[in-house]
């Protein structure tokens, strides 16, 4: 059994300040990439972009303390299965860890996940391109915050703000040049959408 905790500080960009005993499960979050819960970016920039639209945009942090046992690491074919099944929510997913961890797939992953869905890019094609934005990883808590402690939270403005306006808007638009040249080079031994709603439910034990 693995007994060894790490100690990892991460971000959540929100509207307001968000102290640990005010986060509530399972959260109105359930079509998001893992379902319901508390989600939290390994990285501070990507949180400063994942709130860049709001009125009063937010940094929080914190320190999450919590076993390897604990902590699902999603990669690969099971991320993608467990995505799609949130996401088209077309089976069921079932996790037994209280905390999963895989990469972000952001609004700037929309046009390719928009073309894995109807079947014009095959599952290497998508990776391939979730591996050229490099968004880095997230952390969902789906039932607790027993992990967290040391909240500390900043309000992003200024030249911050717009640094952060900036990155994303250049993502976005390297992404989007990207996923279109993937059209063009079709991969032999792709599976599509309709293979992983065939292989029914996805169940960690």
């Amino acid at each position: 059994m693995q007994t060894e905790s790490s100690t990892l500080r991460l971000y959540h960009g929100s509207d307001t300040a968000k102290e640990i005993q005010e986060i509530t499960f399972p959260g109105p979050r359930e079509n998001c990439d893992f379902g319901a819960g508390f989600y939290l970016a390994a990285s501070k920039q990507t949180a400063e972009e994942w709130v860049i639209r709001e009125s009063t945009p937010v940094i929080n942090s914190y320190l999450l303390k919590a076993k390897a046992a604990d902590i699902l690491h999603l990669a690969g074919e099971d991320w993608l299965r467990v995505v799609v099944g949130f996401r088209e929510n077309v089976y069921k997913v079932v996790f037994k860890s209280p905390i999963i961890c895989g990469n972000i797939a952001d609004d700037r992953m929309d046009i390719a996940i928009a073309a894995f869905m109807d079947e014009t890019l095959g599952d290497k094609r998508l990776m391939e391109a979730l591996n050229y934005c490099k968004l880095g990883n997230q952390y969902l808590l789906r039932n607790s915050t027993d992990s967290l402690s040391s909240h500390e939270f900043k309000e992003l403005k200024g030249q911050e703000l717009q640094r952060a306006s900036d990155r994303w808007l250049a993502r976005r638009k390297n992404m989007n040049d990207f996923v279109l040249s993937l059209f063009r080079k079709p991969v032999l031994g792709e599976k599509y959408l309709s293979d992983y709603i065939e292989m029914g439910d996805w169940i960690e034990i």
